[in-house]
């Protein structure tokens, strides 16, 4: 359920790693047999170039899901150690709406701008574009298309959380956050914060009788006393404990009720409130 991964590629065996940054990121790296790598949301330049150092990695490309500083403030340090520029790709820059709350941005120097339903190769492995708008309106997020699928989820989806809705409207979110169902259930996700121990808390608010809840705070408490990630975890997981994928379930729905003393009667209404009320906590 949880841990870090190592897959067999139709081209490649290529590994995903975490590389811990600030208080609660990860970079995501996505390294082949040739030793070379992807970054994904790298924030800290220094933090993601001495993790290439010490594993002797060539960084041949750079992902970027969104352009708050926490995922792409570590471009300029990196590109400094380079002599050639670097690929780096984002999605079309889009400045945070006037009047909106939410933290800085910053558009890079040079990237190559990638759309959804786009398709990148990189090293040998396929990449798929997907649109998951809300917490900024260009968020999106990147598939990697292997016998198992990985998506690097940004802050559009975490373990038993999602991001908060700071330059989209609720209804974009809902949407974005709903999209992930549409993945296989072995599908393996791979958040940019390791929230997940403080979301399941607020989950086990919302669903205090679900087991899958119960052990999963369990395991989470063990992984993080022993230093370990509690990412990645499969879809299949999060269909169990995350209340906001979770928006159809009769649970969610009465404690969303109950929270709120108001009729609520939609799915998207019960996602509206679960975020506002975890906003709240």
């Amino acid at each position: 359920m949880f841990g870090l991964i190592q897959a067999n590629g139709a081209t490649a065996m290529i590994q995903v790693l975490p590389i811990p940054a600030f208080n609660d990121n990860y970079i995501w790296l996505i390294k082949n047999e040739q030793r070379t790598a992807i970054l994904v949301d790298p924030g800290d330049g220094q933090a993601a170039y001495h993790f290439l150092k010490q594993h002797d990695l060539t960084l041949t490309a750079i992902l970027l899901t969104h352009y708050h500083r926490d995922h792409g403030g570590g471009l300029e340090y990196l590109q400094q150690q380079y002599q050639q520029p670097l690929a780096i790709y984002g999605p079309k820059w889009q400045a945070t709406p006037v009047g909106k709350r939410a933290p800085q941005k910053r558009c890079p120097e040079a990237f190559t701008e990638v759309a959804a339903g786009a398709r990148l190769e990189i090293n040998q492995l396929v990449f798929r574009v997907n649109a998951v708008p809300g917490h900024t309106l260009e968020h999106i997020n990147y598939v990697l298309e292997d016998d198992t699928q990985h998506v690097f989820c940004g802050d559009s989806l975490f373990s038993a959380g999602c991001g908060r809705v700071f330059e989209g409207t609720m209804s974009e979110m809902y949407h974005s956050v709903s999209s992930y169902l549409d993945f296989p259930d072995n599908t393996l996700l791979y958040p940019a914060h390791e929230y997940t121990f403080s979301n399941l808390a607020f989950a086990h608010q919302v669903e205090p009788d679900n087991l899958a809840i119960t052990d999963a705070i369990k395991q989470v408490a063990k992984l993080r006393q022993q230093g370990l990630p509690s990412l990645p975890v499969t879809l299949s997981h999060e269909k169990k404990v995350n209340p906001f994928l979770r928006c159809d379930q009769p649970t969610v729905l009465q404690a969303v009720q109950l929270h709120c003393a108001e009729a609520i009667t939609t799915p998207e209404m019960v996602f509206s409130a679960l975020r506002k009320w975890k906003d709240e906590s």
